[in-house]
């Protein structure tokens, strides 16, 4: 299973609803012989034939937080999709993507934002954007039956919220019941036994892990402050396909504008830093760092909940132009390692990954140890190929 067949690029297309197709021309002719017939009867026939009652349009679904303070029981209580189990977005409910999205036990995301209306969002090129009070940050989590066949039958396991109130963001997991109709309230998190077959044939069994309710605020967590990760503009300067009722395929960044989601004009594409497709065709530098950053800034970043270690793996951070290698582990005794170590002495040794403390910490499956700590039971073997390319191609002794 490669990293691109489990990139959010192949992820079904969110169900749009279909524009209304116009009448075809002979059939308009047709009807308008019809009614040259000399009855009365059959004019009245053919007014009705042509002027067909119009079709129902959908009641608007307006998405409804509860008041401040306070959660529901059930996913479907939010109003955030118009059909639930097909994942099909309420009005307002915008999609997006992620371009090195995080590794969770090879499941399939759908990702989506909701501000209130006539709120902005405070864009940045460096870190997270701002978001007004009452923003909704949905990820919802899932399996296809057969990664082989995009088209087969969907799992839905869990979908969590970030939720911006007055004192702060909080976090509301909801897990979906067997007949996928919603989604309840978990708070002390849970495991869901599901089964699925890879890209590459094989069977996969996993006890897959909900995070409890503390340890999702770990993970989002920075400056002891409560908040999203991936909403970032290196993370969110991709293109995305709207469906024919959204305009198609944009970049995401320029559609929120279109939107007039912005409070300020966002800066100029050509000057925008982004991540890349970690399976892509960059530079196996550019690659690395991009994993790293998806899924280990959250922690390893300046304030995070790592910060201690002083490891730093954000992008900014792993920027050989304005970095020394020891930042991202390069011949580095680690402060902190909580006893993974392989009986190694270096984070990162270069050109020797088996010699390397960071790739123990990924190949592990001990829950104590291995890295990332939450949201995975899975190795992510693709991740760890790029990791071990990455240091192998490294140059250099810590001697």
């Amino acid at each position: 299973m490669s990293l691109r067949t489990m990139s959010m690029r192949t992820m079904p297309k969110r169900i749009m609803p279909k524009p209304l197709s116009s009448r075809p021309a002979a059939l308009s002719f047709a009807l308008i012989g019809a009614c040259l017939l000399p009855t009365l009867a059959s004019v009245a026939s053919c007014a009705s034939e042509t002027n067909p009652k119009p079709k129902p349009v959908d009641k608007p679904v307006v998405v409804t937080p509860p008041a401040f303070g306070k959660t529901y029981d059930k996913l479907s209580d939010w109003h955030l999709f118009r059909d639930p189990t097909k994942q099909t977005l309420a009005d307002g409910v915008v999609a997006y993507d992620v371009i090195s999205p995080l590794f969770t036990d090879y499941t399939t995301k759908f990702r989506d934002l909701w501000i209130p209306e006539g709120t902005k969002i405070d864009y940045t090129d460096d870190w997270a954007w701002g978001f007004p009070v009452g923003t909704v940050l949905v990820k919802t989590f899932s399996y296809h039956a057969d990664y082989r066949d995009p088209a087969s039958p969907l799992r839905l396991l869990e979908t969590r919220i970030l939720w911006h109130q007055p004192d702060g963001w909080t976090v509301h997991t909801y897990k979906w019941n067997t007949d996928q109709s919603d989604a309840v309230s978990v708070i002390a998190g849970d495991h869901l036994p599901a089964d699925f077959i890879d890209a590459s044939g094989t069977s996969v069994h996993n006890d897959y892990y909900i995070p409890n309710t503390n340890e999702c605020q770990e993970c989002h967590t920075k400056d002891k402050t409560v908040g999203p990760n991936g909403t970032k503009t290196r993370q969110l300067d991709r293109d995305h396909d709207y469906g024919m009722a959204g305009g198609g395929v944009q970049n995401q960044i320029d559609h929120l504008k279109s939107l007039g989601l912005f409070s300020a004009e966002p800066t100029a594409k050509a000057s925008r830093v982004a991540l890349v497709d970690p399976a892509g065709d960059a530079s196996l530098d550019l690659r690395a760092r991009s994993y790293l950053d998806a899924n280990c800034s959250s922690c390893h970043t300046k304030g995070g909940y790592a910060s201690q270690s002083s490891l730093l793996l954000d992008f900014p951070s792993t920027d050989p132009a304005t970095n020394t290698q020891a930042n991202w582990g390069v011949c580095k005794i680690p402060t902190s390692q909580g006893g993974a170590t392989c009986n190694n002495q270096f984070d990162i040794v270069p050109g020797q990954p088996d010699q390397s403390i960071l790739m123990c910490r990924f190949t592990t499956t001990e829950s104590k140890w291995r890295m990332p700590p939450l949201g995975v039971q899975l190795l992510h073997k693709e991740g760890i190929d790029l990791m071990r390319t990455w240091i192998q191609g490294m140059s250099g002794t810590c001697m």
